[in-house]
């Protein structure tokens, strides 16, 4: 299927977006929404230049934020490391750091339960909470802005892994040349009041 819009999107899913967060960082997603990575790092005033590693370089782990107004949170850990990610960018003109930048700008939700289970079991002793996003409301809010990505555009562990941001494609303009289907929405900066898009009144562990 070509195009896949906003109709098409809630067909396939079911009507159901998900998003992967820590059960302590519900306060804060609360207050101030989903926020992407860099919207975090701006919100906990990391100074420079340890704001932009944060943003820029390969982060193997969880690393925790802290401020005196906002408190905890952590940045999820990535699997993007220099050498497998630069020989999947290779021919794009775009760097890894660059990259790495144009990931930490968006907040990210699956197209598919399957993927979310996925995300859940790389880290199985850490507490988890899915956010289960009512996509046609989440489309209908942000829907001009969103995009569309055919892989887990966050995690790269070989050069095979071909990652390009023409893989980011406009709700209703995906067409990827594989033939893949769409199961990661991409929206830069952040999503303020998610509780009024989620389908549950608690997130589920």
């Amino acid at each position: 299927m070509r195009g896949w819009d906003a109709a098409a999107l809630v067909a396939r899913t079911g009507g159901v977006a998900w998003h992967l967060t820590s059960p302590d960082a519900l306060p804060l997603i609360r207050r101030h929404g989903l926020l992407s990575a860099a919207a975090l790092v701006a919100l906990f005033e990391v100074p420079e230049p340890e704001a932009t590693r944060l943003l820029a370089e390969h982060r193997p782990g969880f690393t925790t934020l802290r401020h005196p107004v906002h408190g905890l949170v952590e940045l999820r850990r990535q699997k993007m490391p220099d050498g497998p990610l630069a020989g999947a960018l290779a021919g794009t003109g775009t760097s890894p750091a660059q990259w790495r930048q144009h990931i930490n700008g968006h907040v990210f939700f699956w197209l598919d339960p399957a993927r979310v289970e996925g995300l859940r079991k790389a880290d199985p002793a850490r507490p988890q909470v899915a956010l289960r996003i009512d996509l046609r409301r989440l489309l209908d809010r942000h829907g001009a802005e969103a995009r569309l990505t055919p892989v887990n555009t966050g995690a790269v562990r070989h050069a095979g892994h071909q990652r390009s941001l023409a893989d980011w494609h406009p709700i209703g303009a995906y067409a990827d040349p594989r033939g893949r289907p769409p199961v990661e929405l991409a929206i830069p900066g952040g999503v303020p009041d998610p509780a009024a898009l989620m389908l549950d009144p608690r997130p589920q562990p």
